[in-house]
């Protein structure tokens, strides 16, 4: 078989595909991911289609040098990508920002020729196996309390695919390509690259799906006769008992209980954790567990911090008894809602109260 005609096959594929969701990628904004991260993650990608197989520099002379050093920074982006993809409300924060200039200064070393190649691959295979475990411990952290059926399947597929595909690049190098050097783009990578880019492709030019994770609720009850009512399937009375059942349990303080999770919850209200699932998703309009319990928990501690009675509470006190199991994860959920953090609400709110009641 002509292994190169095949390669090429994909290869150019793959680049039509990811110019296609370059080019939908604004209309497209946080359907998939952002489009300051689509876009320069795809344009990277496509260099390194075009560099790992040409001479960039021969074909596009002085544009080459350019595009070989953004194929440098494929894996780092498609890593920001991934993790945006999966995220509720993705921010490109200090963190995320350190590990971009890291790889931005990492490429730059290799465009110069600055380290000997042996140190460079292994301080560059060091810092890849770094990102990409932190990368799998995102993805299952987070799988027992998402609530979109959709994008659990996609974790666990994409844990399947993240062990079967390293090891399919290892057989391919070695016996089709006869080399392991790290830069040299295999067929089993073009092949993975065009089948990836058709996935992207496929929902970016679905307009009508608000999200491509989403779990389907409404089409579900279509299927089972429900009529639709304010776009929701209608609650049957199990479903109804059972949400009554959860505000009672919510009311009562439940959302205290440290480690909460989508299986404990179910298991005090005596449902199955599908269908806790899809209540809560659907019918109470939050995408992750922690997501809902945090509504509950930084509504009481609002109220403990504002409370002039209670002001040498410590932080820590209230964050733990409102369910969480230390102070920075509290600090993260409450700026995130109030836009302030724990002390600065507090000062705020004693403060109000003490010059209306001419204390202090």
């Amino acid at each position: 078989m002509n292994w190169e005609f095949v390669d090429d096959f994909f290869r150019f594929g793959a680049i039509c595909n990811l110019m296609w969701v370059c080019f939908l990628a604004p209309r497209n904004n946080s359907k998939l991911a952002h489009a300051y991260i689509t876009i320069p993650t795809m344009l990277c990608a496509i260099f390194f289609l075009i560099t790992s197989a040409y001479d960039e520099v021969a074909l596009f002379g002085w544009v080459g040098h350019f595009m070989g050093f953004g194929a440098r920074l494929t894996f780092i982006l498609f890593w920001l990508y991934t993790i945006n993809v999966l995220s509720d409300n993705f921010k490109l924060g200090p963190f995320y920002q350190t590990i971009l200039a890291v790889y931005l200064v990492r490429a730059l070393v290799f465009q110069l020729d600055i380290l000997p190649k042996d140190l460079f691959a292994l301080v560059s295979h060091t810092l890849r196996g770094g990102l990409y475990l932190f990368l799998v411990y995102k993805v299952l952290s987070d799988l027992s309390g998402d609530l979109l059926e959709r994008r659990r399947k996609f974790r666990i597929w994409f844990m399947i695919g993240s062990m079967l595909i390293p090891v399919g690049f290892t057989i391919e190098r070695i016996f089709l390509s006869d080399t392991l050097y790290a830069d040299h783009a295999s067929l089993f990578e073009s092949i993975g690259i065009f089948f990836i880019s058709g996935f992207l492709l496929y929902h970016s030019m679905r307009p009508e799906q608000r999200y491509p994770f989403e779990s389907d609720y409404r089409q579900t009850a279509s299927k089972n006769g429900g009529a639709l009512s304010d776009g929701k399937p209608p609650l049957i009375a199990a479903d109804r008992h059972s949400l009554e059942i959860l505000e009672r349990k919510m009311a009562d303080g439940l959302y205290r209980e440290p480690g909460l999770t989508v299986a404990k919850l179910a298991e005090a209200i005596d449902i199955q954790e599908h269908r806790l699932r899809r209540l809560i998703n659907f019918h109470l309009g939050h995408r992750n567990i922690s997501q809902y319990l945090s509504d509950f928990r930084i509504e009481e501690a609002k109220k403990r911090l504002a409370d002039i009675n209670g002001r040498h509470v410590q932080i820590l006190t209230i964050a733990m008894e409102t369910g969480y199991v230390s102070l920075r994860p509290f600090n993260r959920a409450f700026k995130s809602r109030t836009g302030q953090t724990p002390s600065q609400y507090r000062e705020q709110h004693l403060g109000a109260q003490s010059h209306v009641t001419g204390t202090g």
